[in-house]
C-alpha cells in the first residue's frame, strides 16, 4: 500500500490538529477529573467535530455523509486520540447509531436518520455480559417473540456509551437451539423501550461513559431486528475488524501525544546545567518511543487499507490492536519516566496518557485474545474452542 498521505489528507490532518489544540486540549483535564461526560456534552462535542468528518463522515452521501475512505477516518481518529482518547471513544461508539441505519428497515431510517444527521443520535453496542466477555458466543441475554414485539431480558456490562445512548445495537439470543446461528442483533430505542444503566468507574478513559445495562421485559418492535437473524454473531465478528483497527488508531494518537509531551519536557527541563534532552539515555527512550509509534501507525494503516479494498483483515486488525495498545502503554510509561516525579502528577498529562493507554488493551478483545486470533489465522490451528 501507499503510506504517503494525499495533499487533502495532509491538509485535513493539519486543520483537525489545529482545531483540537485550540478548542479541545485546554479543557480535557478538567473534564477528565469530573468523570463520564453527559449526553448533552457528548452531543455538543459531536456537533463541533462533524464538519471535519467525525461521526457521519464515513456514511454514503445519500445518508448525509462524506463517503470518507478508511485511511482518512484513521487519520481523524488518531488525531482525536492524541487530543483526548475519551472523546475519541465516545464518538467512535456513538457513530454506531448512524451506521446501523444502513441495515435497518425503512421506517427506522425515516425516524432516526434526521437525528443522526443533526449529530443528536448517540449509539452504543451491547455485547459483553457478566458471564460472556471474550467468549461472545456464550451470551445469555434473550429476545423472545411475543406478537409484534421482542421481549428482552438480560444484563450487559462494560458497555461504552451505555448511560448516554439513545439507541443500542443489542446482541441477544433469539433461538438458543441454533447456537451462534441463533444470535441476532436488535436495535433498542431507549425512549420507546426503556432500560436501566449503571455507570462503572475505571482506571482510564474516565470521561468515556461505561455502563452496566439491565433489560427487564424490555419490549421492542419486531421490525427492529437488524439483518438476517442467523447472521448476528457473524456480522459482529466482521465488525470487530474495523473496531479493533480504530482502537489501534486511537492508541497511536495517545502514543504520539506522549512523545510530543516527552520531547517538550526534555527540551525545557534542566539538570546539571543543561537540558535533560542532551542526556544519552533520555534520547534513547525518545527514539524507542518514536520507533514503537511508527510501527503501530503502519500496522494500523495496513488494516484500514485492506478494509478500503473490501478485503477481510481478521489477523491484521487484531495484530494492529494488540501491538498498538501494548506499545502505547510502553510509550506513555517512558514519557512518565522522562518527566520524573512530575510524571506522576496530574499537573502534566502523561499520567492520563498512561491510564488511557492501559485501559485500551482490554476493549474489543484483550491483547491475549488478539494474539490467539492472529495465531489461528496464520497457523491454521485454533488455540481455543
Amino acid at each position: 500500500m501507499d503510506f504517503e498521505l494525499t495533499e487533502e489528507q495532509k491538509m485535513l490532518k493539519t486543520n483537525v490538529r489545529d482545531f483540537l489544540e485550540k478548542e479541545i486540549v485546554p479543557i480535557v483535564d478538567e473534564h477528565d477529573r469530573r468523570g463520564p461526560m453527559t449526553r448533552e456534552e457528548a452531543v455538543g462535542f459531536i456537533k463541533q467535530l462533524m464538519p471535519f468528518g467525525y461521526y457521519i463522515g464515513q456514511l454514503p452521501e445519500e445518508y448525509g455523509g462524506s463517503s470518507l475512505d478508511n485511511k482518512t477516518y484513521c487519520i481523524l481518529m488518531e488525531e482525536l486520540g492524541r487530543a483526548w482518547a475519551s472523546l475519541a471513544g465516545v464518538i467512535m461508539i456513538a457513530a454506531i447509531g448512524p451506521d446501523i441505519l444502513q441495515m435497518g428497515p425503512e421506517e427506522l431510517k425515516k425516524k432516526l436518520l434526521p437525528r443522526a444527521m443533526a449529530g443528536e443520535l448517540i449509539g452504543c453496542g451491547a455485547i459483553t455480559e457478566p458471564n460472556a466477555g471474550s467468549d461472545a458466543a456464550s451470551i445469555e441475554t434473550t429476545a423472545v417473540a411475543e406478537g409484534n414485539k421482542w421481549v428482552i431480558n438480560g444484563t450487559k456490562t462494560w458497555i461504552s456509551n451505555g448511560s448516554i445512548a439513545d439507541v443500542v445495537m443489542l446482541l441477544c439470543v433469539t433461538d438458543r437451539s441454533k447456537g451462534p446461528l441463533g444470535i441476532s442483533r436488535i436495535l433498542v430505542e431507549k425512549e420507546s423501550s426503556p432500560f436501566s444503566a449503571r455507570e462503572l468507574h475505571k482506571l482510564g478513559l474516565r470521561a468515556f461513559p461505561t455502563s452496566e445495562l439491565s433489560f427487564i421485559d424490555c419490549r421492542v418492535p419486531k421490525e427492529n431486528l437488524l439483518g438476517d437473524p442467523s447472521l448476528g454473531y457473524k456480522q459482529m465478528m466482521v465488525g470487530f475488524e474495523s473496531a479493533r483497527a480504530t482502537l489501534a488508531a486511537i492508541s497511536t494518537g495517545i502514543a504520539q501525544a506522549a512523545i510530543d509531551a516527552a520531547i517538550k519536557y526534555a527540551q525545557e527541563r534542566k539538570q546539571f546545567g543543561r537540558p535533560i534532552g542532551s542526556f544519552q539515555m533520555i534520547q534513547e527512550m525518545i527514539v524507542d518511543m518514536i520507533a514503537e509509534t511508527e510501527a503501530m501507525r503502519l500496522l494500523t494503516y495496513r488494516a484500514f487499507d485492506l478494509i478500503d479494498k473490501g478485503e477481510r483483515c481478521r489477523w491484521q486488525s487484531s495484530l494492529a490492536k494488540a501491538y498498538a495498545t501494548e506499545m502505547a502503554v510502553n510509550v506513555a510509561s517512558k514519557a512518565i519516566q522522562i518527566h520524573g516525579a512530575m510524571g506522576l502528577s496530574d499537573d502534566y498529562p502523561v499520567e492520563r496518557y498512561f491510564r488511557d493507554a492501559r485501559t485500551m488493551t482490554i476493549p474489543d478483545g484483550a491483547t491475549q485474545i488478539q494474539k490467539l486470533v492472529v495465531g489461528r489465522e496464520v497457523i491454521g490451528i485454533r488455540a481455543f474452542v
